[in-house]
């Protein structure tokens, strides 16, 4: 081993095992970042962290260079970053930046920043660069009214990219503001933010500075030397309630003697990233957070769209609708040259999820995401292969639902169904056929199951001299009802002995009856099961008239349970409605 990798690994070891015993004891589950993130002889402090927990930038300053440079670095696995490189599209002198005044967004794809530069409207603006692969776009203002001749910093994008959080102030230097107020921003167009509203007086106590907005949209971190606190700027949470914002908590497994201010939280909330300072040199660090201070559970989905054919990536919106509320409540883009993006959901609710190509001949995905019950966060990384639209191409309706034991389509198939719809009128040269299929015939002589809803009667012919039974030996004039099927509820036609007919409930109906011959003695034979899928593929055929599309473009069919699919791990993936195109 070279003499500076044993340096490394002695100042590694020094740093856990002699910080300041008063911090370490209120931080548990600690961590540092890898030696290339904290190299041992540099500063490396205010980390900022993409949702995904993929993306980190942060600053450090450069044995060649007296300035702190904003550093960019990709995790490469569990324990692996690439080595920073720095983001030269940023001038992060110290006279013109607040220094520590920057944030990158959720998706990893845009970074704000505090800065003085030529072009802006008054003091400190807040300006963004994009990520463009591995390089990043020339900054842009934000332009008015977000920014205005006051100072404007230490910016925070919301999860849905709607919102920005900031602080407005009457004093700024690089590392220090005055008098300052919170605000939030609600983004108009890609250009254009709204006119900023002030949090109320509860959080804007003393000099609230550095919001942080956590991934569940609703829960905020910032930082505030009011009285009270541990000593300086002291970190707080405060969380959206239907009159305003909670009576701020302090973040009591934190906060220290000295300022805590920057700070970052990945997705799924439960870690914390910050710097602190050791001897002389700052350090990035990772903890747990504990429980009543994590933000509400979110599901986070990281994608990528290709066409099934090529193999490209695929332009396209990703959109997700509250079910309940039928609102949407994300919309993003997957760019032409990548196809990638990113959605958060907040728990608590069903989500319909869908991925619409820009191109109109590729046939959209969707899923049904239920976080009605969900306890953990979670991450789910994807990659979805579109089809292109093609005669003889067929693909599962995956969010059309039925309510339970019925051909009632369930509220949530909205969605999927207008697609459908839109599927057809952008392209006029196919037609669709609705199948629907089930999962696995099931059958009894009594409704032992909720699911067998439906049921078939057969009458059987009582031989009067031997006493046997022949089912279905009756001639069609004497035939109660014949291997029909119909629902539990409806009504079966019986002939009288008069040769009359009349309609008699099913349950109504006696188990033996004479009918025409009086010596003729037969019975039923009822029959229960679960085949709906007649009346299923009807219903969705039927929505689809109502919402205008031509009835000569569609059409229907019941298959039953005869033709499952070969790719499933559990019986009940057979139960589906599959689109097949002609």
């Amino acid at each position: 081993m070279s003499i500076l990798k044993k340096i490394c690994f002695f100042y590694l070891g020094c740093f856990f095992i002699c910080l300041a015993p008063q911090v370490w004891s209120q931080v548990t589950s600690k961590k540092l970042l890898p030696r290339n993130i904290n190299v041992p002889y540099l500063n490396q402090l205010a980390p900022s962290i993409s949702g995904d927990g993929n993306h980190l930038v942060f600053l450090s300053d450069q044995v060649s260079s007296k300035r702190l440079n904003m550093m960019y670095s990709k995790r490469t696995g569990p324990e692996r970053w690439t080595d920073p490189e720095v983001i030269s599209v940023i001038d992060n002198s110290f006279e013109i930046n607040h220094l520590r005044g920057y944030s990158i967004s959720y998706d990893g794809s845009m970074l704000f920043f505090t800065t003085l530069k030529s072009g802006g409207i008054g003091g400190y603006d807040i300006w963004m660069v994009r990520k463009n692969g591995n390089s990043w776009s020339q900054p842009e203002n934000l332009g008015k009214p977000l920014n205005s001749d006051a100072h404007e910093g230490d910016p925070s994008l919301s999860p849905d990219g709607k919102y920005l959080y900031f602080m407005r102030c009457e004093k700024m230097s690089m590392n220090n503001a005055e008098n300052c107020t919170l605000y939030v921003s609600e983004k108009k167009n890609r250009t254009f933010w709204g006119e900023p509203v002030a949090l109320p007086s509860n959080v804007n106590s003393g000099n609230a500075v550095s919001p942080r907005i956590l991934p569940d949209n609703e829960s905020l971190y910032f930082s505030s030397n009011k009285s009270g606190g541990q000593g300086g700027y002291d970190l707080y949470l405060t969380r959206k309630e239907d009159e305003g914002w909670s009576e701020p908590v302090a973040l009591s497994f934190l906060n220290s003697e000295e300022d805590d201010r920057y700070v970052s939280l990945n997705a799924k909330g439960d870690v914390i990233y910050f710097s602190m300072k050791y001897k002389d040199k700052d350090k990035i660090i990772m903890a747990k957070i504990p429980d009543e201070f994590q933000p509400l559970k979110i599901f986070q989905i990281n994608g990528k769209i290709l066409n099934e054919e090529t193999g490209t990536p695929v332009e396209a919106y990703v959109q997700a609708f509250d079910v309940e509320t039928q609102k949407m409540v994300r919309a993003v883009k997957a760019p032409q040259n990548t196809g990638e993006f990113y959605v958060l959901l907040k728990s608590g609710g069903m989500y319909d999820l869908s991925v619409n190509s820009v191109d109109k001949s590729i046939i959209f995905y969707s899923e049904l995401v239920d976080l009605r019950h969900q306890e953990e966060s979670e991450y789910k990384n994807v990659e979805l292969k579109l089809k292109p639209v093609k005669t003889g191409t067929t693909f599962t309706a995956t969010n059309i639902l039925f309510e339970p034991y019925t051909a009632n389509l369930d509220d949530a198939s909205v969605f999927e169904l207008k697609r459908l719809s839109l599927l057809l009128k952008n392209n006029p040269d196919i037609n669709l056929e609705i199948g629907a299929h089930l999962a696995e015939y099931k059958s009894d002589s009594i409704q032992s199951d909720p699911d067998l809803t439906e049921i078939v009667i057969d009458t059987i012919l009582i031989d009067k001299n031997s006493g046997l039974s022949v089912e279905n030996a009756v001639s069609s004039d004497t035939d109660i009802y014949t291997n029909n099927t119909v629902g539990i509820d409806s009504m079966v036609m019986v002939q009288q002995p008069d040769s009359s007919m009349v309609f008699v409930s099913v349950d109504k109906v006696d188990t033996t009856q004479v009918l025409g011959d009086s010596n003729q003695p037969f019975q039923l034979k009822y029959t229960y099961h679960n085949d709906r899928t007649e009346a299923e593929a009807k219903a969705v055929y039927d929505y689809l008239l109502e919402i205008g599309v031509p009835s000569d473009r569609i059409s229907f069919k019941g298959y039953g349970d005869t033709k499952p699919l070969t790719d499933v791990e559990n019986i009940e993936q057979n139960k589906r409605i599959e689109i097949r195109l002609y």
